[in-house]
């Protein structure tokens, strides 16, 4: 059976905000998705196909991304990992793969990338799947009680409770302030990971607007004598939350546990509004951020992703040996003013 026509745009169609509200993810959303744009300056392809009686049946955006040393790959989505194509039936998910391809082709990519939350999602014969990721996603049914149960006893319930015996408070950021203290809690999270960090600007421009689209908020932990200790940011999806860019001062960490303080009050308005909690994506090297999120009652759920005309890419190499670990060891060394300044690299990274 023939698959459906698919229709390249350079902007989404006006059903793709219902589409993306019924069968997409937070990552999906026209308003993201336009920020990423706006801020690395991407362009975006929107792919669609549609059903015999003309309404929406799958969509898939593809930014390109540059190579630092030229080229470019397509990538659905940069700095999202569960973006692959929505779709409501198996024939729209695998005429949309099918259009990715050619597109790719079409433009010279190097690669094409498909982020997708599942290994049932279609498979199609021509790309090549990697299961290399994995997420973790906290089940909010049952209310606080239940899930406050699942909680590890020791290094996640009595850490909370730490850090509120302690004084931590949690502030809902709103200000310029607020987000600029949460980019700098970044900047010197990922000097330490020896990778860049994401530009000022993405904090204090694109993630503000979002915020004021009901799509973000963002959470920081004051110590008492006020300084921030730690802050992440929420994605607001419809049907899952996303905790992202996590992060706190090393030197304020142990005493304070405002890690911990600050998830639990993000998983506690999770609860709140009957949504699942997801905690990001993991690499099979990093067993340690995987146990941390178990001990918070996460489930493993596999992720599937697709490569054209092979796998490949950072997103492939693993963090902990060859090249990558040495970079990261060169850049965790750089001072930090310097290390700032690689913020515009950021945008390859995508």
């Amino acid at each position: 059976m023939p698959s459906p026509p698919v229709t390249q745009h350079a902007e989404p169609p006006a059903d793709w905000a219902e589409l993306a509200r019924t069968h997409g993810t937070f990552y999906h959303d026209q308003h993201w998705i336009e920020e990423i744009a706006r801020c690395f300056g991407y362009r975006v392809h929107f792919l669609t196909t549609r059903a015999a009686d003309g309404t929406l049946a799958g969509g898939l955006a593809l930014a390109e991304v540059p190579g630092m040393l030229g080229g470019r790959r397509l990538v659905s989505f940069p700095f999202s990992f569960i973006a692959g194509p929505m779709s409501v039936n198996p024939g729209a998910h695998l005429a949309l793969t099918e259009a990715a391809r050619a597109l790719a082709a079409a433009r010279r990519a190097r690669r094409l990338e498909l982020k997708q939350l599942s290994p049932e999602t279609p498979a199609d014969g021509a790309l090549t799947r990697s299961t290399r990721y994995t997420t973790y996603r906290i089940d909010t049914s049952g209310g606080e009680a239940v899930v406050w149960k699942r909680l590890h006893v020791t290094s996640t319930q009595q850490r909370i409770r730490k850090g509120q015996r302690a004084g931590v408070v949690v502030h809902d950021g709103h200000t310029e302030e607020d987000w600029l203290a949460m980019a700098r809690l970044e900047e010197q999270v990922q000097h330490g990971h020896g990778v860049p960090p994401p530009p000022r600007r993405f904090f204090l421009q694109s993630l503000r607007r979002l915020q004021q689209a009901n799509l973000v908020d963002l959470y920081l932990a004051r110590v008492p004598d006020g300084r921030i200790a730690a802050g992440f940011v929420m994605f607001k999806g419809v049907r899952e939350w996303i905790y992202a860019f996590s992060a706190s001062d090393p030197a304020l960490v142990r005493e304070y546990r405002a890690t911990h303080v600050l998830l639990w009050a993000g998983l506690q308005r999770a609860i709140a509004a009957g949504v699942t909690l997801d905690l990001g994506r993991t690499a099979p090297e990093q067993a340690s951020l995987a146990e941390f999120k178990q001990r918070w009652g996460a489930q493993a759920v596999p992720l599937a992703y697709d490569y054209w005309p092979s796998a490949g890419g950072l997103a492939q190499a693993p963090r902990n040996q060859g090249a990558l670990a040495l970079a990261a060891r060169v850049w965790a060394a750089l001072p930090a003013p310097l290390a700032r300044l690689g913020s515009t690299l950021y945008r390859y990274l995508g």
